[in-house]
Formats: C-alpha cells, structure tokens, sequence
C-alpha cells in the first residue's frame, strides 16, 4: 500500500475543505464579527506551523506509525497509552462528523428519512472503499473528487458576487481587536491541525521525504477558500445571521439565481460535502481499524474494520438535543483536543526524537 505524496494532497485537501468551509464559518464570524476573515487568515498560519512540526516528526519516523514509533520513543506502556488516547480521539470525531453528516442530508434532502438509515448508507460506502483498497483506493478517490470540488467551490463564488454588500465587512479591526480575533482563530486553526492523522499515514508514502511542500499546500489551499468564503458569508447575510446560520455557506449558495435558469446550485453543492465527508471518513477508518490493529497485536487490520466500524455507528447515533450539534467541535476539539493532541504532544514527540537523535528515514 503506498502513495504518492500529491495523492495525499488530495486527500488532506479534501478533508479540510469539508470542515473549514461548513463548520467553522458561523462560530467564527460569531467571535470575531466582521473580521472573522482575518481570524481565519490567522488560522492558516497556525495550521501551517502545526503542520510543519507534525511533517517533521512523521519524517523523522517514516517507515512506523504512531502505534510503533511511540512505544520506541516513551516505552511499551507509556507508548501505548499516548496511541490509544490518539485513536479515542480519531473514533469520537470520526462519528461526530458521520453524525453532523447524517443530520445535515436529512434536513437538506430526505427530511421522513431516519438519521440512522443515512449513516448507514455513508458507513456501508466507507466500508467498501477502505477494505476494497484501504488508502490506495481512497487516495485515487480524492484524485478524482478533489479537483471537482474545488471547482465546484470556485463556481460558486464567482456566481454569488452579485449578492455582495462589501461594506458589511467594514469596520477592519476597528470594533473587534487583537483577542477576539485571535479567538476566533482557534476554531478553524483546530480543524487544519488535523494533519495529526500523517503520523499514521507516512508509511504508506511512496516518497516521504517530500511531504512537506504537498501538505502545506493543503493547508493553505483550504483556508484561501475558507478566508474567501467567510467574506462573501458576512458580505451577504451580515454578522448577526451569518453567525446564527448552522451552514452559512450552502444558505449563501442557495441565493444564487441567474434569471431563474442558474439556480438550485445548492443541490450541486449537497454532492460536493458527501464527497468530503466521505474521503475524511473513509480516511479515519483506516486508521482507525489500523491503528486498533496495532495496539492489540492483530496482524490483518481489515479484521478490525468489523470492530470500529459499528463503534463509529452507534456513537454517531447520538442525539443531537443531548449534545449540540456542534458543541464537539466547540467544546471539546478546540479546547483540549487541540492544545493538547495537537500542539502539545507533536512538540514532546519532536523533542524526545531529537534527543533520541533519530533521522529521517527515506523508504
């Protein structure tokens, strides 16, 4: 199973397209008001910086997963603890967004459909997907979805530019300042840190000494989409419903309408998400099912695929009136998952591996 470094652009430009466009928009705008734009400018460079540490440290253990660089690093049980606590992580968010997903198509598309039929139907696709090809077949999705998407994106913006008050963006800076701008960055900055999942993808890059440039790249690319899209959000509905709105971005796309013959642009967009989601959720799958495998010594991870997949399922069945619908992300991701799993550790992880005087090993 091996990949190329611009498949895995893909696969990252995709998974974070899904998360900053639809659900860091609302409660940044809601922090940081009229200047929520430069809150996810500065986002991306937090995400940037982030990333690049993570890069080192997954370079620096090319040929070995977290599962097995973190047991050499710390010790068996120390080690084992810090990837179980990684894959609790990658479980709980896995299905929080199959969740997200699932309430977002029923509202959308088939408001008498059970929610838990919908998660099935993703789940049954991701399933395939991860044990037809595991990462490989994932990768060659994203190749294909991925340059859609971003069109897709682009379409929209150029088509919604008539709708477009720009002096609803003013003051800068002026009524908000440096803190809450500097809040309001940490949601989307929490997303982009997602990046953590390369530590358990880089032994299956062809040519790992090479990451660096792609997975910045799809960094940048996905916050210059989201700094765009936030503006037209706030340029359109104002601070006040654009903070209110769940999916500020699919409420703006379904303004568009050219002469009543450029319209429902908002169905395009539906197909546009579930191909997101399902890279991302595909993606957390294998890891998912492969890092399991790692942990309790099961040599065909596809067996785990058995285990993870239905405790995915019933987490995501969760009610959404007994957590809201995005107090996961608000609460929980960036406040502790962030500062904790993805800034904190990363940075112990590189610093014991500099100690260790360990080098990157090119596969």
């Amino acid at each position: 199973m091996k990949i190329s470094t611009w498949q895995l652009f893909w696969i990252f430009t995709t998974l974070e397209i899904s998360m900053s466009i639809w659900l860091t928009i609302s409660p940044t705008i809601e922090i940081a008001k009229q200047d929520a734009w430069i809150s996810l400018a500065v986002a991306g460079l937090i995400g940037v910086f982030v990333t690049y540490i993570i890069v080192r440290v997954s370079q620096l253990h090319a040929s070995q997963t977290l599962v097995e660089f973190a047991q050499k690093l710390f010790g068996k049980w120390i080690g084992k603890l810090i990837s179980l606590l990684y894959i609790l992580v990658w479980y709980s968010v896995c299905a929080d967004i199959l969740r997200i997903f699932s309430l977002f198509i029923k509202q959308i598309l088939f408001h008498d459909t059970p929610v838990w039929s919908i998660s099935a139907l993703m789940m049954a696709a991701m399933i395939y997907i991860t044990i037809a090809g595991s990462v490989e077949a994932i990768a060659r999705f994203s190749e294909l979805a991925g340059p859609l998407i971003l069109l897709g994106i682009v379409i929209t913006f150029a088509l919604n530019i008539p709708n477009l008050h720009l002096a609803l963006i003013l003051p800068i800076y002026a009524d908000t300042g440096a803190i809450p701008i500097m809040k309001g960055s940490l949601v989307n900055a929490s997303f982009l840190g997602e990046s953590m999942m390369l530590m358990m993808l880089t032994p299956f890059i062809a040519k790992p000494e090479k990451l660096l440039k792609p997975i910045l790249l799809s960094i940048c690319i996905p916050s210059l989409l989201a700094i765009i899209a936030t503006m037209m959000v706030i340029s359109t509905f104002g601070i006040h419903i654009g903070s209110s709105m769940y999916f500020p971005y699919f409420a703006m796309v379904r303004f568009i309408n050219y002469l009543d013959f450029i319209q429902n642009m908002d169905v395009w967009i539906v197909f546009i998400w579930i191909f997101c989601v399902l890279v991302k959720l595909s993606i957390y799958l294998f890891i998912n099912s492969y890092g399991t495998a790692q942990l309790v010594g099961v040599k065909n991870w596809r067996r785990m695929i058995a285990i993870a997949a239905p405790v995915i399922f019933a987490i995501s069945l969760i009610p959404a009136n007994i957590f809201g619908i995005l107090d996961y992300a608000n609460l929980v991701w960036t406040s502790y998952i962030f500062p904790i799993f993805i800034v904190g550790l990363p940075l112990v992880i590189l610093l014991v591996s500099h100690i260790r005087g360990r080098h990157v090993q090119e596969v």
